[in-house]
């Protein structure tokens, strides 16, 4: 995977986590279920913790949660699902989150510029030649006539 954060490659310090391979660490990004059926051991461990969340999930499950989180990862199955635009949009506007909103799974080049202007400000890309097509797309447009998501 190649990261994009602030309109360039990145590296990552975060990690999925995958919970056969036992508790997470330090910048692990942990599922909802995992989250919700750990929820009291992982908040005495004082980890610094990622959410993954699917596009579909509703904003009130999440909302009270989002303190305990330094980073949100927001899934796409598929490209063509756009829940996870609004889902983003929610987190900034109706919650303020100020963290990393990153967005996950099948996403295309082509999406970049419309996943940033909603509020993400991180995207997790298959490949280095996609995120240089997602950079391209990124810098197309200096001037838009609707405000950005900040």
């Amino acid at each position: 995977m190649t990261l994009i954060k602030n309109n360039s490659v990145s590296g990552d310090a975060w990690h999925h986590h995958i919970a056969e391979q036992g508790l997470p660490t330090n910048h692990d990004i942990v599922s909802l279920a995992y989250w919700l059926e750990n929820k009291t051991t992982l908040i005495k461990s004082g980890l610094i913790l990622g959410l993954l969340v699917d596009g579909n999930e509703d904003f009130e499950t999440i909302e009270g949660e989002l303190t305990h989180f330094s980073l949100i990862a927001i899934n796409f199955p598929t490209f063509a699902d756009g829940r996870g635009y609004s889902l983003a949009k929610s987190l900034r506007e109706k919650s303020n989150y100020a963290h990393e909103i990153r967005a996950v799974g099948d996403i295309l080049p082509d999406q970049a510029l419309y996943l940033t202007r909603v509020g993400f400000d991180a995207l997790e890309l298959p490949t280095k030649e996609h995120a240089g097509l997602a950079l391209d797309k990124l810098s197309e447009y200096s001037v838009f006539y609707q405000p950005e998501i900040a």
